[in-house]
């Protein structure tokens, strides 16, 4: 039995993060061992070659329709250099299994393809959330915590057995001045399989596996992205691919070489998204239970170029270089 003394004691040592976990105090804390659903053996950082790929981008291949449907899907992406990938087994020498935006008539991309719009422009999007309801073969890598308070889709929390639900997903335009119906509130998700969290909303009606949002663009031009934005699964959705730029245009950024603020423009302006990422040796993404221990770094030189810079980090510990 816990007694008034010795509740007072325990909060006072969760205010100096004194708390031990375990028997004999107040709270049972089990470990989630979503990850252990399949063995994975951490790729060390120094085995991946540095400098050996051209730096993808987006520039004369953005999507600048006013209205436009975004699916959320899971492909395979070569994101690490190729021969990384060529010595190995079919399935993985076709690529890391991801998820990510299938942005118009554009190919699945991670990051996603870059969105370009006008101001005072609306741009209304259907977004699809066509991720697997079945036989995924990412969902299995990931570790899906069920004892936070999440979306949880099939009514499980504070489970402490591997998710194996449908994923849920919603977007939010990071950023932007938006009316709140359309802002991709943690709550407003939705499921493959048509599942609704309770803050669900759409411009008009769609498949239960989709919405419609319409973003005014009433705002000064400025650099924003998108991305997953589900209640307590943010940091699995985004680490499996769900991001992707959106930039917005005015008459003085206009993202053309005759701008009038002389910016840089066509291949010398460039969204470049930096995030952590660890990878097992089939080139698989690795999402461990703690800090990961080997991370690779990037290092790069750019000359005479407008970089739209997003800092996408996973861990607290990736601090950048100067």
């Amino acid at each position: 039995m816990t007694t008034r003394r010795r509740f007072l004691k325990m909060s006072a040592a969760v205010g100096t993060g004194a708390l031990t976990l375990g028997g004999g105090s107040l709270f049972v804390v089990s470990r989630v061992r979503a990850s252990a659903q399949v063995p994975q053996t951490p790729l060390p950082g120094a085995n991946i070659p540095q400098f050996v790929e051209p730096l993808p981008t987006f520039g004369g291949n953005r999507v600048t329709a006013p209205n436009l449907a975004v699916r959320m899907l899971e492909f395979q992406q070569k994101i690490l250099p190729a021969s990384v990938y060529s010595g190995l087994a079919s399935p993985f020498n076709q690529g890391t299994y991801v998820w990510g935006y299938q942005v118009d008539h554009k190919p699945p991309s991670f990051p996603g393809f870059t969105i370009e719009a006008q101001r005072n422009t609306a741009t209304t999007i259907v977004y699809v959330n066509n991720l697997p309801q079945s036989h995924s073969q990412l969902e299995p890598l990931l570790t899906i915590d069920q004892t936070i308070h999440w979306a949880d889709p099939k009514n499980q929390m504070g489970s402490t057995q591997p998710f194996t639900g449908t994923i849920p997903t919603v977007v939010h335009l990071h950023g932007a001045e938006v009316p709140s119906a359309f802002d991709g509130a943690p709550e407003a998700w939705f499921t493959p399989d048509g599942l609704h969290g309770k803050g669900y909303s759409s411009l008009f009606s769609v498949p239960r596996n989709a919405a419609v949002y319409r973003y005014p663009n009433t705002q000064p031009a400025t650099a924003l992205w998108f991305h997953d934005h589900a209640l307590g699964i943010t940091r699995i959705n985004v680490f499996s691919g769900l991001a992707a730029f959106y930039l917005l245009r005015d008459q003085f950024d206009t993202g053309q070489p005759s701008n009038p603020l002389r910016l840089p423009a066509g291949n010398q302006e460039v969204e470049l998204m930096i995030q952590d990422r660890q990878f097992d040796t089939h080139g698989q993404l690795l999402f461990p239970d703690g800090t990961p221990a080997d991370n690779p770094t990037v290092s790069m030189v750019l000359h005479q170029t407008l970089l739209c810079i997003l800092s996408g980090f996973q861990s607290s510990s990736v601090m950048p270089c100067s």
